[in-house]
């Protein structure tokens, strides 16, 4: 699954903290906030296609609905000369690719025109890192069950992983993210951590757990690592917070990814 559906809640939660361009730090504004255009792209090397939703924001005190944006002009491009227009699906503001498809190690860009205005982002497909495994374990502190990617991050390039976790069915509202700065050309021993939002999301015995594991590019990882310290409190904490850190060009919220997409499933054992 894309990331479509986490971003609308994350961006919901957060728009009172943005203002007029995502690279600048701002003062918090608790009135009414203009409404932002907002585009979400994905493109995995899993044989679809480029999806992407443009759509704009809405004021914290709106419901969290999000207007569509029909008409625009959606073009995806790679550095090996492929380039197509996206067609409108059946529902208003999400366009889709055809021919130009996801392959590591090359250079997409994503140009979306609305109302006569361009804007631009451009994304590196990661290299695969193999998704050898999932198991669960119990927390180091408390009694909460964590599940643990099981993969061997390649020595000597930066990566940067987003994970994806669905118990019995359900996406988790939680994005997890994780680097190798510390850890370049090692086994991962980092569980997916930190305390759900929601009850629902706790682990336990007999639940089935499904991980997505994405390999994301630099950009996109910033992208949704400011987004996440902002809805965790720490660019709340100031009156000045952060904004999240967009690829695209010009005044607008969110982000384009090319990325790896692999996923692993087990069934939580008694621990």
């Amino acid at each position: 699954m894309k990331n479509h559906f986490a971003l609308r809640l994350l961006t919901a939660a957060c728009v009172l903290l943005l203002a007029t361009s995502c690279q600048k730090v701002v003062t918090l504004d608790l009135k009414e906030t203009a409404p932002r255009l907002t585009i979400e792209g994905n493109l995995a090397e899993d044989g679809r296609p480029c999806t992407v939703l443009v759509s704009r924001s809405v004021s914290y005190t709106q419901t969290n609905a999000f207007p569509a944006i029909s008409g625009a002009v959606v073009t995806l491009s790679d550095d090996a000369g492929g380039l197509e227009t996206l067609a409108e699906t059946s529902t208003p503001g999400q366009y889709q690719g055809r021919t130009v498809l996801g392959q590591s190690g090359r250079r997409y860009t994503l140009r979306v025109e609305v109302e006569g205005q361009a804007y631009v982002a451009v994304s590196t497909l990661p290299a695969v890192v193999p998704f050898a495994g999932l198991r669960a374990q119990k927390a180091l502190v408390g009694d909460r069950i964590q599940v643990l990617p099981e993969f061997n991050d390649p020595a000597g390039v930066r990566n940067y992983y987003l994970f994806r976790q669905y118990r019995n069915g359900r996406l988790n509202k939680t994005i997890y993210l994780q680097n190798d700065e510390f850890t370049d050309g090692k086994p991962n021993n980092r569980a997916l951590g930190g305390r759900n939002s929601e009850e629902v999301d706790d682990l336990v015995a007999g639940d089935s757990v499904r991980v997505e594991m994405q390999n994301v590019d630099a950009d996109t990882y910033e992208y949704f690592r400011t987004l996440n310290l902002n809805l965790q409190g720490g660019g709340a904490a100031t009156a000045s917070p952060a904004n999240p850190k967009s690829n695209f060009t010009g005044n607008v919220l969110g982000y384009f990814s090319a990325h790896t997409q692999r996923r692993r499933t087990i069934l939580v054992p008694a621990l």
